[in-house]
């Protein structure tokens, strides 16, 4: 191999090195500024690194559009490796931002959390859910009933939870899953209690008890008892407690610049019209194509375009040697849709706009049919990355 092809390679490989190179912005919590007070980079997978403050085990990140809720955006985190002592964190946003505009961003650094407060916030979310089913509840001749269906009381049960324990966090970052089968099984055993022997069925009963109150207030407690148990079972002794956050609201992105796709190709029209029999003329053309979305966001569609554009030569001619040309710049004039390949190669089809120049001196417009092939440049409008 000569140095040529070597220099070459070494040049391409460099290349490719360069492209794969992921973005790192910087969070200086001294100054809270991110990435320098500069925009964050748009569409674009991105870092954000940041030294780790004394004792802290894991940095979350919450980032969605400001004009959204917090259900369009995405979460991610970091954590401390195990074993291992780390001066600065990296939490990859791996989820491109749209360019220019406003984000909502959530920054939370956590630490083991204590024994004791863990112990805390469970007998809090314990209570706070022991009194919610005491007000849902009503005890009837029939039976115990709660005001609301099973799954409405789940639902609000898990987030109770999740208020609860809202600054408290596994170390692998998952949420709280909700009660389990065993929990759904309990609430729904109610249906078959019978209050009728309610006096045979609880314990403890004196005389001068209600039995049904005693009853019922044994079933809460039993159910209570499992919903502690799944309650302790989340808050393990290795929960993290946020500690500090960082926050940014209405964070510019960069303004990315727009490109003009710019087709230089060559295709066929077909003629029939006045002919004997169907024919093609072909040549040489240019154009534009307009994108029906980002490829960022939606590849497909990115990849597919309204195209225009106009044949370029002038000697274009049908069978009868009658000349092809256009009404309006004496050139074939295309619009169609086009499929990019390989983000180099379109495929182009649709219509053409075409004169043909009669022998008999007479001028017929029509509009024939088009397929071509061309290779895409494109031309950056205006400064900034190009994207």
């Amino acid at each position: 191999m000569n140095r040529f092809v070597l220099t070459i390679l070494g040049v391409f490989l460099s290349t490719l090195s360069l492209l794969g190179q992921v973005t790192t912005v910087d969070l200086d919590l001294l100054q809270n500024k991110i990435n320098g007070g500069k925009p964050l980079p748009a569409e674009q997978a991105f870092y954000i690194r940041g030294a780790i403050p004394e004792k802290i085990e894991m940095v979350t990140l919450k980032i969605y559009p400001s004009k959204k809720t917090e259900k369009a955006g995405y979460s991610y985190f970091w954590k401390s490796p195990f074993g291992y002592k780390d001066i600065s964190y990296q939490v990859l946003v791996s989820d491109p931002l749209r360019s220019n505009e406003d984000y909502y961003l959530e920054i939370g650094f956590y630490q083991r959390a204590g024994s004791e407060q863990i112990e805390e916030v469970r007998a809090l979310i314990s209570q706070n859910i022991k009194t919610y089913l005491s007000t849902i509840t009503s005890i009837k001749k029939g039976g115990i009933h709660f005001s609301e269906s099973d799954i409405v009381i789940l639902n609000n049960m898990k987030k109770i939870v999740e208020q609860g324990a809202y600054y408290f966090e596994l170390p692998n970052g998952e949420q709280f899953p909700g009660f389990s089968d065993i929990t759904q099984s309990k609430l729904e055993q109610r249906e078959k209690l019978k209050m009728g022997k309610a006096k045979y069925n609880a314990t403890g009963v004196g005389e001068n008890d209600n039995a049904r109150a005693v009853y019922a207030a044994q079933y809460l407690e039993e159910l209570n008892a499992i919903i502690s148990s799944e309650i302790s079972q989340y808050l393990s002794p290795n929960m993290l407690v946020r500690v500090d956050e960082k926050i940014f609201d209405n964070y510019p992105t960069e303004k990315t610049s727009n490109a003009l796709p710019i087709n230089i190709g060559y295709g066929g029209i077909s003629l029939s019209e006045g002919l004997p029999n169907q024919e093609f003329v072909h040549g040489p053309y240019v154009g534009v194509s307009f994108p029906l979305g980002n490829r960022t966001f939606a590849r497909f569609m990115n990849n597919m375009s309204i195209s225009a554009g106009a044949f370029i030569s002038g000697k274009m001619e049908n069978s009868l040697n009658e000349r092809i040309s256009g009404p309006v710049i004496e050139r074939p004039v295309y619009v169609g849709l086009g499929y990019n390949f390989f983000r180099v190669i379109r495929l182009n089809a649709g219509g053409t706009f075409i004169t043909t120049e009669k022998l008999s001196g007479n001028n017929v417009n029509s509009f024939q049919p088009f397929i071509g092939v061309s290779a895409e440049f494109k031309l950056w409008l205006g400064f900034g990355n190009k994207k």
